[in-house]
């Protein structure tokens, strides 16, 4: 019998890590400002990591893709609530709460945005429970082209036998929506600390870029 190429192990192990490891939300494709209150915005994000399974002996890498979609809705002027299905492998419920002062009247909110994003669900079909809290700032909303960023940290807890125990994954991230929260575009780079729970790979430190579409921008390019 032929042994496995290396070829098939990398995608073997690709596999397994996604599976296992690689289906948290590390892109967070937010601004610091809620959805409206009575309003909902979707959203779609696109992410890689580079290099994310590594071999010992070989030096090809391969790169791990993921695909996040999202829904959020309006709670009041300062607070939102969303509903994000990581990688199709799980649901993750989170809350957004704007900090400070919110100014009032169409047009009048100009300053920086700040709050905090919380939230917990299941990742990894089902294998971890998964914890979530990010700092998030953002530039004035009266521009066609908004810069955001801030701090995430993870952590995702085993609930079976079989799945692995991880440490927190924790990093910053810098984005820039172009377009408006209902259309519109935001890529996005995350650097992140995150061990190899799997030790697929050498390193602790991961690159993560990606990108988010807001409303139908997604489907509209096919038209």
């Amino acid at each position: 019998m032929r042994r496995p190429t290396f070829l098939a192990r990398l995608v073997t192990t690709a596999v397994a890590a996604g599976l296992t490891t690689g289906c948290i939300p590390y892109a967070v494709g937010s601004t610091a400002r809620t959805v409206p209150a009575g309003d909902h915005v979707r959203t779609t994000t696109a992410f890689m990591i580079p290099d994310g399974v590594e071999n010992e002996t070989d030096s090809v890498a391969a790169t791990i893709p993921g695909l996040d979609s999202e829904v959020r809705f309006g709670i009041d002027d300062r607070s939102d609530w969303g509903v994000r299905v990581p990688s199709w492998s799980g649901v993750v419920l989170n809350y957004k709460r704007r900090l400070g002062a919110v100014p009032a009247g169409a047009g009048a909110d100009t300053a920086v945005a700040l709050s905090l994003l919380t939230g917990g669900g299941f990742v990894n079909w089902g294998q971890h429970a998964h914890l979530e809290l990010s700092l998030l700032a953002s530039g004035r909303e009266d521009r066609k082209a908004i810069p955001y960023g801030g701090v995430r940290v993870m952590q995702v807890v085993p609930l079976s036998s079989s799945a692995p125990s991880d440490r927190p994954t924790a990093g910053a991230f810098l984005g820039w929506r172009i377009g408006s929260r209902t259309l519109g575009v935001a890529p996005e780079v995350g650097i992140f600390y995150d061990h190899s729970a799997l030790q697929i790979r050498h390193g602790d430190v991961i690159v993560v870029p990606s990108i988010t579409f807001y409303g139908p921008v997604l489907s509209s390019l096919f038209r």
